[in-house]
């Protein structure tokens, strides 16, 4: 419950400072942002790709009643991260333009992208960071901690671009700015508290020396959030360079907008997986297949019914939900067809997510990678490659993509969890 609640905080923070952009600012500036979301989405695979990797590692020394191993990983973790963190601060600052670019940005929009991605970057070691100590905290068993952090962040945040944007009236370097400060602040939480010795598991200066053999475990294992999340970032880079030949800046904003929209719905089931990943990494390691089990199911079925709700949402209020951002007929009406795709069997992501949750908490990395790049990298992308080009369908090839592979990804997702299910009964039966 923590983590649901940290993570729908992190989706209401979405709309809500989405809201204040297109109200304070404008609706270019939405397009701005939704240019700059993947980027964001791409940094943050690499952050998830080592907390993950590390909560999963964590979690399995724990159950093993293993601490000094645990305080080896989460030591390396925090090297690890802060190390690329600083590599993608530079590379970043030296050819912004080259990526606003290559992720779609068009001549209108890149004014406000620009603006919006030159300040963001300093939020780079500190959403890392923050990050990293979340999953820490969940990884030991203190979720509240793990919530708070994340609170502040999007409390914060909000907080703050209500002053920079209409009070300061910085426009959007000020939502920019709110960003970095807001994740700073968590950071600095979080840093506390493990500092002044209040988690279990604690920083040793014996290990402030990366060790390959452990750096590579967190990443074997963290590779698939990290595919995850890089998958994310490469098909909203596609879907926009696809958008701005066939769509124009309209496009570009309606696909930005209803971005922001899912992830409200998406964030919560995220939040139950991050439930389920140090329970399920625990009783791994404990070798305790039943439980397993039962937090397994009770995953799915919280997932499965915030999925629901997202794609009632999405069918019955569409045009609802996109009045709350903009008055613009044209781009109110592509991007209410647009929502309604994309959540349409948006019921069907929890069992995606869990499934690969599942062998990610089982340090399995092979299968956890192929379902965490099943939707997006195997199926959506080739779509959106495909059927705008080689058919007639045009623009609209583009936003029938989603609902195919949701249900396609669904489905073989649906296979491999059904067999695991089996092995697992396997083994209760055996102990």
């Amino acid at each position: 419950m923590p983590a649901f609640i940290a993570m729908l905080a992190s989706g209401i923070y979405n709309i809500v400072d989405t809201i204040f952009v297109a109200k304070g600012i404008g609706t270019l500036a939405i397009g701005g942002i939704g240019i700059v979301f993947p980027i964001q989405t791409l940094y943050a695979a690499f952050a998830q790709m080592i907390s993950i990797g590390a909560a999963s590692a964590i979690s399995r020394s724990l159950g093993e009643q293993n601490n000094n191993r645990a305080n080896q990983v989460m030591t390396n973790a925090y090297i690890l991260t802060t190390i690329i963190s600083i590599l993608l601060m530079i590379t970043s600052f030296f050819f912004i333009n080259q990526i606003l670019y290559i992720f779609g940005s068009n001549e209108e929009l890149i004014p406000y992208a620009r603006d919006y991605l030159l300040i963001s970057i300093w939020a780079i070691p500190f959403n890392a960071l923050a990050l990293l100590s979340s999953a820490v905290f969940r990884s030991e068993g203190n979720i509240k901690i793990s919530m708070i952090t994340v609170l502040i962040g999007s409390l914060f945040n909000i907080a703050l671009d209500l002053l920079f944007i209409f009070v300061l009236n910085w426009g959007i370097k000020g939502a920019a700015l709110a960003t970095v400060l807001a994740q700073a602040l968590a950071t600095a939480f979080s840093l506390f508290f493990i500092l002044s010795h209040r988690s279990i598991v604690k920083f040793e200066r014996k290990y402030f020396i990366p060790n390959l053999k452990v750096s590579t475990s967190i990443i074997s294992v963290g590779f698939s959030a990290f595919a995850r999340n890089g998958a994310s970032s490469l098909f909203a880079l596609i879907t926009n360079a696809t958008l701005r030949s066939y769509g124009g800046t309209v496009s570009l904003t309606a696909f930005g907008t209803v971005n922001r929209i899912i992830s409200f719905f998406f964030l919560p089931i995220m939040g139950i997986n991050q439930g389920l990943q140090p329970i399920a990494s625990y009783n791994y390691g404990a070798k305790q297949p039943d439980r397993i089990k039962q937090v397994v199911k009770l995953a799915l079925i919280y997932t499965t019914i915030i999925g629901a709700i997202g794609s009632i949402v999405g069918i019955l209020f569409p045009s609802t939900v996109i009045n709350l951002f903009t008055k613009d007929k044209s781009l109110i009406s592509e991007a209410t067809f647009v929502l309604r795709l994309q959540l349409l069997f948006f019921w069907t992501i929890g069992l995606q997510m869990v499934a690969s949750t599942f062998y990610q908490s089982l340090g399995k990395p092979i299968p956890s990678l192929f379902l965490s790049i099943l939707r997006q990298f195997i199926i959506l992308i080739p779509l959106i490659l495909i059927l705008p080009r080689y058919t007639s369908l045009g623009l609209n090839g583009v936003w029938y993509s989603f609902p195919i592979s949701d249900f396609t990804a669904f489905v073989i997702s649906a296979l491999i969890l059904w067999r695991a299910w089996h092995h697992l009964n396997k083994k209760s039966d055996d102990n």
